[in-house]
């Protein structure tokens, strides 16, 4: 349903009502609002334009985006996708001495830049589960029975809803026109999908187009000349499954597929920003994820060692070396964005941490139909930040970085074989890194307390 909203009082004697559609919300248009717009309209303009402001000034309230359109005493504060005409852009950019806003000083010119940047992508604006209209900016004559009313926030509901809780069933293959092609009952799925598009099958593809695929497919590289002659000498039924359980159990298909989880954490070897700094010991964190794909560790498993693989008492070891592979898991956590010399400490161990789960958040839990961005700064989703997003603010407030070659081993944290003085880990903190051979290992460990991260 359209939102539609009054044009300015000069307008006001035609009776034209202008409705002004919102845009498919998309995950990096909402993202970009909470991250980057939200946070600037209630840091700079709620204190006199919105519903909470003690004398509201000029009529105009900026806490929604029907209130936006509505405007207050001189029209609207925005036009979708036209940042050169609406009022809010000219108002912040100081170019009208008559009209600038924030009235204490110019916004720095990034703040400037992502409200035009929001305007010009349509002023995307994500409804709060849970929020209704108030019917302060609805259209002149409309009831704001009229205006979409939501529905309270139900997590049970939203469960029951998503698809990736719902309890496996079986489902019988479809029919297709051309039973003859599928040779597995998967491939009428695949088949029903074509033929309701009215497209073909492509042709079969033959042995040396079907062994570079499954290279590519499978290790990112080509097959050598002579892996192609010996398999196309193979004329044995069990040829492909050959091939397919050779690549399996090569190290490059870690380093294949170990390449999608790294972008999910955002793996790099240098911060970015300024003077783009080494991290130290980073590719140990890289060599981890590449190990654990090759050694087909269950998931539930590489979940619980990035989140608590410090802690576990039977830590997994690297099967040759002997060293401690659960506690590399928690490198991730100091592979985020991150500048140096911040000139305000305090909002960079802010965005430091904002950083840290937000990466968690979406790796681990897909969390992009609610964005986290949105629990952080959503009042209405009070209930989702105490319980999701103040522990893991807490987790990672509490977590110390060790680069360093051979840290004193502790008692359930190294294994059984503990070298040097034992202490109390309550009372001590966690270990911070893994022994095992001369190379410095990075990774990540809790310390009880109020302690900055390193």
């Amino acid at each position: 349903m359209p939102h539609g909203r009054l044009l300015p009082p000069l307008f006001l004697s035609l009776t034209l009502t202008l409705f002004v559609p919102t845009p498919p919300l998309h995950a990096d248009d909402g993202e970009f609002f909470e991250t980057k717009v939200r946070p600037v309209l209630v840091q700079h303009c709620y204190g006199c334009h919105s519903r909470q402001a003690k004398k509201l000034r000029g009529g105009l309230r900026l806490d929604s985006r029907e209130a936006m359109l509505a405007g207050g005493d001189n029209g609207p504060a925005i036009i979708p996708g036209q940042p050169d005409k609406s009022r809010l852009v000219e108002a912040v950019t100081y170019t009208n001495v008559d009209l600038q806003m924030p009235p204490r000083g110019k916004l720095s010119e990034a703040a400037i830049a992502d409200l035009t940047a929001w305007v010009k992508m349509g002023a995307p604006w994500p409804r709060r589960a849970g929020s209704v209209n108030d019917g302060k900016a609805t259209v002149a004559g409309a009831s704001s029975s009229s205006a979409p009313q939501l529905s309270t926030f139900n997590l049970l509901e939203r469960k029951r809803a998503h698809w990736a809780w719902q309890p496996i069933r079986p489902h019988n293959p479809p029919s297709v026109r051309d039973p003859g092609w599928p040779r597995d009952p998967l491939d009428r799925f695949i088949l029903a999908k074509l033929e309701d598009k009215g497209l073909s099958p492509a042709k079969p593809a033959d042995k040396r187009m079907l062994l570079r695929r499954l290279y590519f497919d499978l290790i990112g590289m080509p097959p050598s000349p002579e892996e192609t002659q010996a398999f196309l000498r193979d004329t044995s039924p069990h040829a492909i499954e050959k091939v397919v359980d050779c690549l399996l159990n090569s190290p490059h298909f870690g380093e294949r597929w170990g390449r999608h989880w790294l972008d999910l954490v955002h793996y790099a070897e240098t911060r970015g920003h300024e003077f783009d700094y080494d991290i130290p010991n980073a590719y140990q964190y890289r060599d981890y994820v590449i190990r654990a794909l090759n050694a087909d560790v269950p998931y539930n498993q590489f979940v619980l060692e990035h989140l608590a693989g410090d802690l576990l008492p039977k830590p997994r070891l690297h099967p040759h070396q002997g060293f401690n592979e659960s506690i590399l898991a928690t490198g991730f956590w100091f592979l985020g964005e991150e500048v140096h010399s911040p000139v305000d400490i305090r909002q960079d161990q802010a965005d430091r941490f904002d950083n840290k789960i937000d990466v968690l958040s979406k790796a681990f839990l897909r969390l992009r139909s609610l964005p986290r961005s949105q629990i952080r700064c959503d009042h209405d989703q009070g209930l989702l930040r105490a319980v999701w997003f103040s522990p893991e603010q807490s987790l990672s407030a509490g977590t110390l970085r060790f680069d360093g070659a051979q840290p004193p081993r502790r008692r359930g944290i190294m294994g059984p074989a503990a070298a040097g003085p034992e202490k109390d880990s309550k009372s001590a903190g966690r270990s911070t890194a893994v022994g095992g051979g001369t190379n410095g290992r990075l990774s990540a460990g809790r310390a009880h307390g109020n302690t900055r991260p390193g």
